[in-house]
């Protein structure tokens, strides 16, 4: 019997959708959001996982170790990587995501991303995302901040993943990704016919092929069969060679600036206390 139970136990898990295996969608421990806020959070949240196969949770908490000073961020941040990695958010093989959460301790909103959520909430849009949920914020409406910071989320994932898109080490400024490129639909459209031109060619010519042995051709080898050999001598006399010093350059590394937070389109990593990688950023409210 006991054994009935656990087979019938298995196969309602795997008959689960990968959404519903995700961490709690949304985890209210400072209680500042109403049933209705919480409900239309879940109704976002849904929707983000079944439309882009990646997570995003909300989490208010006043757990968060003191930050060393008003300037730093960094516990609020490993907090808010720590709980995503330990409460089994992301989704598909890279645990993709994002967790928002609202330090009630440190008074900060803070963002972890996760997987391809990185590449999807580059450096600017980070800040649109902190813009768009500090307003409420601001004047204590904690679940308007959220509900506003997942409706934000949800246009940029429809946008898409940025031309140009890359990460970098936000310590050392370092490149870590090269940059992205998604072709438009013109340059489809070209691709296509370039593809099908170069098809209607090929036809075209192994049909004249084929036509050629049907006929009654005949090559004449002894005539048009022959070899001609030429002997071509150069001495070499000597060589110049002349030497220059060439300054190398870091170009991607060295700095933060450097790395790419200038172009807007890069994507600021740093790692959890496990070493997993992660983007996101905080801010004061």
């Amino acid at each position: 019997m006991v054994k009935k139970m656990i087979t019938v136990l298995l196969a309602i898990l795997l008959l689960l959708p990968a959404a519903s295996l995700a961490g709690e969608a949304v985890v209210d421990d400072c209680a500042l959001f109403t049933e209705e806020e919480i409900a239309r959070m879940e109704e976002l949240i849904k929707e983000i996982r079944d439309t882009y196969q990646m997570d995003a949770a909300i989490l208010t908490s006043r757990e968060v170790p003191k930050n060393a000073s008003y300037s730093s961020m960094e516990r609020t941040q490993d907090f808010a990587d720590t709980y995503y990695e330990e409460h089994g958010y992301g989704m598909e093989p890279d645990d993709s995501g994002v967790l928002y959460l609202i330090d009630m301790r440190n008074r900060v909103q803070c963002i972890s991303t996760s997987g391809t959520m990185i590449d999807y909430i580059t450096d600017h849009r980070r800040e649109a995302l902190l813009d768009a949920a500090g307003e409420g914020l601001s004047r204590s409406r904690y679940g308007k901040a959220a509900i506003a910071f997942l409706e934000k989320l949800e246009v940029f994932l429809r946008q898409g993943i940025e031309e140009g898109a890359f990460r970098y080490d936000e310590i050392t400024g370092k490149r870590l990704s090269g940059l992205y490129n998604k072709l438009t639909t013109p340059e489809m459209l070209l691709g296509a016919a370039c593809g099908a031109g170069v098809m209607l060619l090929i036809v075209l010519l192994v049909s004249a092929k084929y036509k050629l042995k049907r006929e009654t051709y005949h090559f004449d080898k002894e005539t048009k069969s022959f070899v001609t050999l030429t002997k071509d001598e150069q001495t070499f006399t000597h060589q110049s060679v002349s030497h220059r010093t060439v300054s190398s350059s870091s170009g991607g590394g060295g700095s933060r600036s450097g790395g790419g937070h200038s172009s807007g389109r890069g994507s600021s990593v740093h790692y959890s206390s496990s070493g997993r990688s992660h983007g996101g950023g905080g801010r004061h409210f």
